[in-house]
């Protein structure tokens, strides 16, 4: 793999815009027909390398996996669904320790975290992993799109 930064993409409340409407419908394909998913945190990421680490059960990830490319025309290079019915931060601790950090290494600095869930920014961050909620984290990269464009501007200008 090149030098690319490996992001740790949440799905709940982070990559799905509409959790909070969406949640509770029944059957699980009306939610998928209703879910909306950030263009702008997928074209803040896409250039990194993506995984989709969620504890939405296992049961639900290839329907998942393929209403998000059906609607954005976008796939993460990989995705971990919860495979034994734990907390998120419990989850997502097995599948660095199960699933990422045996392919890429244990360096935090290699890693970025988008994570809606405090309680797992918190386990993140115990690997030295820097974890920001959806609207932390796209202000920043709005910032530093502005930025490049502003050097770029001086640089032609």
């Amino acid at each position: 793999m090149e030098s690319k930064r490996i992001c740790l993409l949440d799905l709940n409340y982070t990559l799905v815009s509409n959790q909070m409407q969406t949640r509770f419908l029944r059957p699980f394909n009306k939610r998928m027909d209703a879910e909306l998913y950030r263009l702008d945190l997928i074209e803040a990421v896409k250039n990194d390398y993506v995984i989709i680490v969620t504890a939405r059960p296992k049961y639900q990830q290839e329907m998942t996996m393929e209403n998000i490319f059906k609607k954005t025309g976008w796939k993460p290079n990989e995705a971990y669904f919860n495979d034994f019915d734990a907390e998120p931060p419990v989850f997502k601790r097995s599948a660095l320790n199960r699933f990422i950090f045996p392919k890429y290494g244990e360096e935090g600095s290699l890693y970025y975290a988008v994570e809606s869930n405090p309680k797992t920014r918190e386990m993140y961050a115990e690997y030295g992993i820097v974890a920001e909620p959806y609207d932390r984290f796209i202000k920043k990269k709005n910032i530093e799109i502005e930025e490049q464009k502003g050097k770029q501007m001086t640089m032609f200008g």
